[in-house]
């Protein structure tokens, strides 16, 4: 058997196994390492034992929480797993994971059907051009349920689905479909005809190779090879989806599972090839990349980590050349080359080095390579690279927190593992904002940021006290006004004076500031006029009204008086400040906030609560679509304090049916009864102090 990581581009099998939480894919991976003689025992989820669930996060909430790698041989094939896991809030995960296969296996539980990730994942792999599976797992949990779940899932996805083999015996057993003859003699399905099934899928296969269906039309007999061909041919057009039955617990189908995915399903060789892009913008082109051994070195870094005994870790596809120790390579943008050292092969928590060669098609992890980020591309230094990668349609994290050390000092700390833990998870963000002074986190929802401080915690020895951010409004104005200040202070040396007379008027949304030095005659000396400007941009930073920043205005400085002793600029610094304030009480001022679209996907029977719910949280409906298989999407905007906490109250009203999306949009104007709400929970510093 060749040493791992040292098989040709036609003996791989790069398998990505997704799909919706309680599935059953950790289940399925743990099932096949043992059907190859890679484990000499099952683990189990709730003993939180596996190989995939090694991380502490997911052993201590008994689901996986991070997309795992894995490898086995069957049949003198290398087989590459990445399981992924299925919760909503994870799902950057296993999109992260789709340009590094050619297969997407898509696990459906047979118990629940049809669920948000099932969707969301089968049509993000079809996006990527990437050959897919449906394998209906737990079908011994739901044997009588089976054939309506089959039409359920034609429905939803399309007639190319059909099935490579059915349960028999209640579903404790499977029986091939595929290469049986007619009458093949595999036994009696639990539903449907395997005669029929067999004719089905071989007329569907046939129809992609105009040769192979006038041999099928004319009753001449098409050889296994040929008809393999043409399977994997039909698969890489998406116009064959083959559906598999599997119960991974009990070992059931996974026999069958391995063989389509040995002799059935696309290598790097005869996949689709893969495709970067080069350029910006609209220059932008797109390239497929031969899966050719022989050419220099390109990779994708998909995936990084960081491990307690190596450090950091960075998963890559090898699109075309080679690997092994001694290479050396470049990533795309940088000038310093690098020497692969430790290429590993990884296998859960474990990742023994290469003993041989990676060729063009394998997945490897690179350690102690700082430099490599997610979506790199590697390239050998002999050649020049501007290639780019293209990525999965991430969700936009909407969800925020914000965190600060429960130990003083730990801030800087806490920035740096923020930086480690976004590096791995392209749907994790983290920042400062400068006008509430917060740190803040952002995810796709509460359950996916409580695993990222689990994570801070377990890995840096982080802590951190969480809290709903505070919405960023702003301040603005609707009216023309003037302002008047005059600022004099006597103290038992020289005084301060400073008189600013100014105007100010509405500028249209999102313009920004204007400032306007309309002095004549020396009023206001020209080396004050800076000073001025700064009170007014204290203004601006620190809000009139409610401590927000001020935006959409112009300011006319327009006269003024100074003192030729005790004027400075202090004096016509606080003067400008006072001026402007006194302009925008006058000009009736207005509070700004934040407004998001939002795209929200649910079972049709939900419509009428969540339009009610939303039209409760000042939203707005903008459309309905009713989409296949029952579900109905929802388009409508919303102020962000209102639904900072949405995904909770979905999952609540659709009992884990529904998902969303939401990006910001626009400012708008808040109405005056919110308003005076804020503004009177808001107490200057200045004040404050007095």
């Amino acid at each position: 058997m060749p040493a791992a990581g040292s098989y040709r581009p036609s003996d791989i099998r790069n398998i990505v196994l997704a799909g919706h939480g309680g599935a059953g894919k950790t289940t399925l991976a743990e099932a096949i390492l043992y059907k190859c003689a890679v484990i000499t025992r099952m683990g189990s989820v709730e003993e939180a034992n596996t190989a995939s669930d090694f991380e502490p996060e997911a052993k201590l909430h008994k689901h996986s929480t991070s997309a795992t790698l894995l490898y086995a041989t069957h049949q003198g094939k290398q087989i590459n797993l990445i399981d992924t896991p299925g919760y909503p809030d994870f799902v950057g995960q296993a999109l992260a994971a789709l340009p590094a296969v050619e297969t997407a296996v898509i696990v459906v539980n047979a118990e629940t059907g049809i669920e948000v990730n099932t969707r969301r994942l089968y049509h993000a792999a079809g996006e990527m051009g990437l050959t897919r599976m449906i394998v209906v797992n737990k079908i011994d949990k739901a044997a009588d349920r089976l054939e309506e779940l089959v039409a359920a899932l034609k429905e939803t996805f399309g007639s190319e689905l059909h099935c490579v083999n059915l349960p028999k015996d209640n579903g404790s057993d499977v029986v091939d479909c595929f290469e049986q003859d007619q009458g093949g003699g595999g036994g009696t399905a639990d539903f449907g005809d395997v005669n029929a099934a067999h004719q089905e899928l071989v007329e569907a296969i046939v129809e992609v190779d105009d040769a192979q269906m006038e041999k099928y039309l004319s009753g001449e007999t098409i050889s296994p090879d040929d008809l393999r061909q043409c399977f994997i041919k039909a698969m890489n057009a998406g116009h064959v989806v083959p559906i598999l039955f599997t119960a991974a617990k009990n070992q059931v189908g996974i026999d069958s599972l391995l063989h389509i995915l040995v002799e059935n399903v696309p290598s790097p060789a005869n996949a689709k090839m893969k495709s970067l892009t080069k350029g910006e913008g609209d220059a932008a082109q797109s390239v497929e990349i031969p899966c050719d051994e022989e050419k220099p070195l390109l990779a994708h870094v998909f995936k990084v980590t960081t491990d307690p005994y190596v450090g950091k870790l960075a998963m890559l596809r090898i699109l075309q050349g080679k690997m092994d120790a001694n290479t050396m390579f470049i990533s795309a943008g940088e000038k310093k080359a690098h020497k692969a050292g430790h290429v590993l092969k990884v296998e859960g928590r474990d990742h023994p080095e290469l003993t041989g060669t990676a060729y063009a098609g394998d997945i490897v992890a690179l350690a102690k390579v700082e430099d490599l980020r997610v979506d790199a591309i590697i390239h050998d230094p002999s050649a020049a690279s501007e290639w780019k990668p293209v990525p999965p349609k991430y969700p936009t994290p909407m969800f925020s927190l914000a965190i600060e050390p429960k130990s003083r000092g730990d801030e800087v700390k806490i920035s740096g593992a923020l930086q480690k833990l976004a590096e791995e998870d392209p749907t994790f963000k983290h920042s400062h904002d400068s006008q509430t002074h917060e740190i803040v986190v952002h995810g796709l929802g509460d359950l996916h940021l409580r695993i990222v401080l689990e994570k801070m915690k377990n890995r840096f020895n982080l802590e951190v006290i969480t809290k709903p951010p505070k919405i960023a409004y702003r301040e603005t104005i609707t009216a023309k006004a003037e302002g008047h200040y005059r600022h004099k202070k006597q103290t038992g040396g020289a005084g301060q004076f400073g008189e600013v007379y100014l105007r100010i008027e509405p500028l249209e949304r999102g313009a920004g500031f204007e400032f306007v030095n309309d002095i004549f005659g020396g009023t206001i000396p020209s080396q004050y006029i800076p000073s001025v400007e700064k009170g007014v941009h204290d203004v601006l930073t620190g809000g009139a009204i409610a401590g927000y920043p001020v935006q959409d205005l112009r300011v006319v400085v327009y006269d003024g008086k100074y003192h030729p002793v005790d004027s400075k600029d202090i004096a016509f610094r606080t003067a400008g400040k006072y001026a402007l304030k006194d302009a925008i009480t006058k000009a009736r001022p207005s509070l700004l906030e934040p407004i998001v679209n939002m795209e929200i996907t649910v079972p049709e029977k939900y419509v009428g609560d969540i339009t009610g719910d939303l039209n409760g949280r000042r939203g707005r409906i903008n459309g309905v679509d009713t989409l296949p298989g029952g579900m109905t999407l929802i388009r409508a905007v919303a102020p962000l304090a209102e639904v900072m906490t949405y995904n909770n109250q979905l999952r609540s009203v659709t009992s884990g049916q529904g998902s969303f999306i939401m990006e910001f949009s626009h400012y708008d104007v808040v109405p005056p009864q919110v308003q005076a709400r804020i503004v009177a929970a808001y107490k200057p510093k200045d004040e404050a102090a007095e």
